[in-house]
């Protein structure tokens, strides 16, 4: 086994460490707040701790998300690897695309920028050149395409620019609400304009 593998494996069993732990330490959270829904809401102290546990659980879930690739955009070099991320994680977008064609590097540029600020979504890219049986399996014609996965189940294909207005510089809010319609993104605020030219044309 040479080096890199090595590393990969040792990384592996850190990250699995790592979720057990955030695992059991959710459980006594929820435990803690089981016991406290059950107290008057009306005392200080309980609202305090409940507002405190809550807190540290969502530190928790982060550090599993973390754990889990969240917050980087990964290239995932086979179809093993793409089988085990979708486990791993409840929401995901994964972009298909193809080394030679311009649209699939700002697909690259807009993703770069959620995957920061969208922890709850793991954002991840596959080589469409190089994952021929994913390519046809999943149906993948368009390049790029952005396959949107929700506890394991594909639930929906954005092919192109169309959905976020038919332009190459949409903003990156848009590609998210899109993804929020499908329950692949959390996003609050007004609807874009990008996204409301595409709802008004039928997309």
């Amino acid at each position: 086994m040479d080096s890199e593998s090595i590393e990969a494996v040792v990384s592996e069993v850190a990250n699995k460490a790592i979720i057990d732990h955030a695992k059991e330490t959710e459980r006594k959270l929820d435990e803690q707040l089981t016991k406290l829904e059950n107290m008057e809401e009306d005392d200080f102290e309980v609202l305090r701790e409940k507002r405190k546990l809550k807190l540290m659980k969502q530190q928790i879930q982060t550090q599993e998300w973390r754990a889990n690739g969240h917050g980087t955009y990964t290239e995932l070099s086979d179809q093993a690897e793409f089988f085990s991320a979708v486990k791993k994680s409840k929401k995901m977008a994964v972009h298909f695309y193809r080394p030679t064609t311009a649209r699939c590097t700002i697909v690259d540029a807009k993703m770069e920028k959620l995957c920061a600020s969208h922890l709850e979504t793991r954002f991840c890219r596959v080589n469409a050149e190089k994952a021929p049986y994913l390519v046809e399996k999943l149906s993948i014609v368009v390049m790029p395409t952005i396959l949107l996965v929700k506890d394991c189940q594909t639930v929906h294909q954005i092919r192109g620019f169309d959905e976020m207005g038919g332009t190459d510089d949409f903003h990156e809010d848009t590609l998210a609400y899109v993804m929020s319609l499908y329950g692949c993104c959390t996003f609050e605020g007004e609807v874009p304009v990008d996204a409301t030219k595409s709802l008004k044309s039928g997309v």
